[in-house]
């Protein structure tokens, strides 16, 4: 039987995020596993699963009004403190939450950083603001047996953080399987797009808007419905200055209201600046979308010309290229391009493999 101690901040729909969602969808999957005695630190009160075989220790949680640094390091002494009681478990950390005395937990501490924010800041500020994280996780990443890499440019960086480069392991993002989409033939020639994200600049948004004008000062207008979903600290910006006829802003989009806004669209973008592997690519992918996104964190696994375009971030007259030549393809184009979406997603990116992926690095580690 193989002991894994799962610690992190928060758990979905308790707290909300990429990680947050991570860490419930893969503890569900791995206690499917009769090899696995699972035990979960999390910050939120009694128990958030409805499995009677994981095992939930309830901890003091962060106060987000308080210095948040500060906060994070506070919680991950309350962690370390519960993990005494696991002297012989594997212990998997989500973020920072194993940080405190992690040099005391070397030898079978996995942590699985994300996104990895704090290095690809952009601009000067930001830049500043994210050194105290990376000291943080760079002593975190000194400290780790194993550190997960979702993939792609993420690899690169976690290899020049890492002392031992052979240290780093690669498993990629999931999502939850959907129903296969069926295709029917449209009524007009427009295009659906969709977007989905926080109206925010590290998003692209500000990008998305200027290519939507170029678009539609070029006279593709008519070609084009553009549905933004999200909020943000830009949203009431572009909700004030829309005075677009095919762009139509919606707001907050709740979690039960996703799967159809998915299915009635049928091209996603995110022209993002930096990224990890977004869980929102992978739902529209699941869902039958084809897309468009930045090449940037892992996006390059999970698109490529067979089912949409990677465009260079940051590229205004990239992403104005790449809804034209989606523009101009033949509805048996535009199916082929949204099947094999659903094709990568369904092959590579369920919850049932990357579970199967932590189980082998599990024993590997319990073997050595």
């Amino acid at each position: 039987m193989i002991q894994v101690v799962f610690c992190t901040d928060g758990i979905f729909p308790h707290s909300v995020g990429g990680m947050q969602r991570h860490s419930r969808l893969l503890i569900e999957e791995l206690v499917k596993s009769k090899e696995m005695d699972i035990v979960v630190i999390h910050p939120h009160e009694g128990n958030v699963f409805n499995d009677i075989r994981i095992k939930e220790i309830s901890l003091e949680g962060i106060d987000d009004s308080k210095l948040y640094l500060k906060e994070c390091f506070k919680y991950s002494k309350r962690v370390f403190a519960a993990l005494e009681d696991f002297p012989n478990a594997i212990i998997y950390s989500q973020g920072m939450a194993v940080w405190y005395n992690c040099s005391k937990l070397t030898s079978r501490l996995i942590v699985n950083p994300h996104g990895l924010e704090p290095y690809q800041s952009i601009g000067f500020k930001s830049k500043i603001l994210a050194i105290p994280f990376k000291v943080v996780f760079n002593r975190i990443f000194k400290n780790s047996k194993v550190v997960i890499s979702l993939g792609g440019k993420l690899t690169e960086i976690l290899k020049r953080k890492v002392l031992l480069s052979q240290n780093v392991v690669e498993i990629s993002n999931a999502v939850l399987p959907q129903m296969k989409r069926s295709f029917s033939k449209p009524d007009e020639n427009k295009v659906n797009v969709l977007f989905l994200a926080r109206f925010a600049s590290n998003k692209g948004i500000d990008i998305l808007f200027e290519a939507i004008e170029r678009i539609n000062n070029q006279g593709y207008s008519k070609y084009f419905n553009f549905i933004l979903g999200g909020k943000g600290p830009l949203y009431e910006h572009y909700l004030n200055r829309n005075a677009l006829q095919n762009v139509k802003l919606l707001g907050f989009v709740k979690e039960e209201e996703l799967s159809d806004l998915f299915r009635s669209n049928n091209l996603f973008v995110l022209p993002t600046l930096f990224e990890g592997m977004p869980t929102v690519v992978l739902e529209a992918m699941s869902h039958g979308l084809s897309i468009i996104v930045s090449d940037v964190g892992a996006t390059k696994l999970m698109v490529d010309d067979s089912n949409g375009k990677l465009i260079q971030a940051g590229s205004i007259n990239a992403l104005v290229d790449a809804l034209k030549w989606y523009s101009r393809l033949d509805f048996e184009s535009r199916s082929k391009l949204s099947e094999n979406s659903y094709v990568k997603v369904s092959e590579n990116f369920t919850w049932e493999k990357i579970a199967r992926d932590h189980v082998d690095l599990f024993r590997t580690l319990q073997n050595k």
